[in-house]
């Protein structure tokens, strides 16, 4: 389990920032409320359907029954395959195509039904789940560009962890490869080898993987399951989002973007001082000569 840092870094805008203040809330929000196209979702397809299962199951048993090497698969279609070898059923790949098409067919059907019980599975997950999002450090550019409002929000810099309402913390991972919610070699597999799929065990880690594009952003995520959703809200999946409060002491510090407009710095600084008298304040400002910024204390009187 990977070990977490004591505090983490929210970046918005300054509006954002003056909502979360005034309210003591965080937003946690659904996957497909995330704004990233990338992010798999309640709406998420697989990768393939059921002709294409169908064809990768023949394909992959023409292969075996031709193969130089016997299958070694305890399945009962391995233990099929290898009597047809001893046997030379088949003259040539095609011959056994069309045999196997019918039982092919019969396997996929029978696998198609755990499937459809998986995505079931996978749309409830998704309606339920919830997402904070956070940055590791207050320095990262990155998320001062792209999340801060181009450098006019702000970093909130909240502590986590045990004893505080920011729980059990897991970093992203960043990958070539996007994440799928079952991949068509594991349900070949299945199939072909009875291999299990377990594919729900694995659904958070869904949502622990990012683009390589994306590595600089250094993010960090906590869930929470809204297991008691009222079914008027469960219709509209814009509504799929809760405003959970947070403990006034788990606000560590505000840090002031460079370019924040002096009438938000204002106003945030006016509902710090009244509600957070325990956060530090910072302003941010650009380092002379480098690629880097850095950070002013802002004194409180």
């Amino acid at each position: 389990m990977a070990e977490y840092p004591d505090t983490l870094a929210k970046f918005c805008s300054a509006q954002t920032a003056e909502q979360i203040l005034s309210s003591q809330r965080l937003r946690w929000s659904a996957p497909h409320l995330l704004a990233d196209p990338f992010e798999l979702t309640h709406q998420t397809p697989l990768s393939f359907d059921p002709l294409t299962l169908l064809d990768g199951v023949i394909r992959s048993a023409t292969s075996m029954i031709f193969s130089r090497e016997t299958p070694k698969s305890n399945s009962p279609l391995a233990t099929v395959i290898r009597r047809w070898r001893d046997e030379e059923r088949f003259a040539s790949p095609e011959e056994a195509e069309d045999v196997l098409k019918e039982l092919m067919s019969r396997m996929v059907d029978q696998r198609q039904i755990a499937i459809e019980e998986l995505m079931a599975d996978w749309r409830k997950f998704t309606r339920e789940l919830r997402i904070c999002c956070f940055s590791a450090k207050v320095e990262n550019l990155p998320s001062w560009q792209y999340l801060a409002d181009r450098h006019r929000g702000v970093a909130l810099r909240f502590r986590c962890g045990e004893y505080t309402t920011l729980v059990d913390p897991k970093p992203v991972e960043y990958s070539l490869n996007r994440p799928e919610i079952t991949t068509f070699k594991e349900q070949i597999n299945a199939i072909l080898h009875q291999e299990k799929v377990n594919a729900q065990s694995r659904f958070a880690d869904k949502f622990l993987v990012k683009p390589a594009m994306s590595e600089a952003e250094q993010e960090w995520r906590i869930f929470y399951h809204a297991t008691d959703q009222a079914s008027s809200r469960e219709a509209d999946d814009s509504l799929w989002y809760d405003d959970r409060p947070f403990e006034k002491n788990d606000l560590s510090a505000a840090y002031f973007g460079a370019f924040m407009p002096r009438e938000s710095r204002q106003r945030l600084l006016g509902i710090l001082r009244e509600q957070y008298p325990e956060a530090k304040l910072f302003q941010a400002a650009p380092i002379p000569g480098k690629y880097e910024i850095e950070f002013t204390r802002i004194k409180r009187d």
